[in-house]
């Protein structure tokens, strides 16, 4: 079976590939030269991403270590996040624990406890959404469902665009999805 350099490198190749032809096709049916070129580097970039990313399923691989670090960068951000937002209300909660600490010191610390235990548990919780090593990410079926779905979602969430830029959005999960047929196809598992 093939391996991550693999994936990558006809990830690049599709890349590539799904670029020129996407940039071509806004260029020729949309005349908007900016958009063109935002799509291609988007279509890029979704691609390549796609391509590694049924691997996420086995928890020794590259796809699945990148993932997980950036997950953890998000939830370490949403923690961030919702700490400053909420501080008064952590100031609170801290000062009726009676730690005898500063409210400022144990609700940063209560903030660091909670935050620490959200980024220990992406791993975990990657491995339980993704199941058993060339399970359900390596399914064209169920893939393809899944960003139908995403698809929809898309063009719902960008009905304040023009319809181009709509297309292009959507598009974006199509290179997707091409991508992971990039992967599908190396590992001999497209019907």
């Amino acid at each position: 079976m093939p391996n991550y350099p693999t994936h990558a490198r006809w990830g690049r190749i599709g890349a590539v590939v799904v670029a020129i032809a996407v940039g071509s096709a806004i260029y020729a049916l949309a005349a908007a030269p900016l958009l063109a070129a935002v799509g291609a580097v988007g279509a890029a970039l979704a691609t390549f991403v796609g391509a590694i990313y049924p691997d996420i399923d086995h928890h020794a691989s590259i796809p699945r270590r990148k993932a997980v670090r950036g997950f953890q960068v998000v939830v370490a951000a949403g923690v961030t996040g919702l700490t400053a937002a909420n501080w008064g209300q952590l100031l609170a909660l801290a000062g009726s624990l009676g730690t005898g600490l500063p409210d400022a010191l144990a609700a940063g610390g209560l903030a660091a406890v909670v935050g620490l235990v959200a980024v220990a548990g992406v791993d975990p919780a990657v491995g339980v959404a993704t199941g058993e090593h060339r399970g359900w990410t390596h399914s064209t079926t169920v893939n393809f469902a899944l960003l139908a779905v995403v698809a929809a979602g898309v063009w719902v969430l960008t009905a304040d665009l023009g319809a181009d830029a709509r297309l292009v959005a959507v598009g974006l999960v199509g290179a997707f999805y091409l991508g992971t047929l990039v992967h599908l196809g190396l590992d001999g598992e497209i019907p």
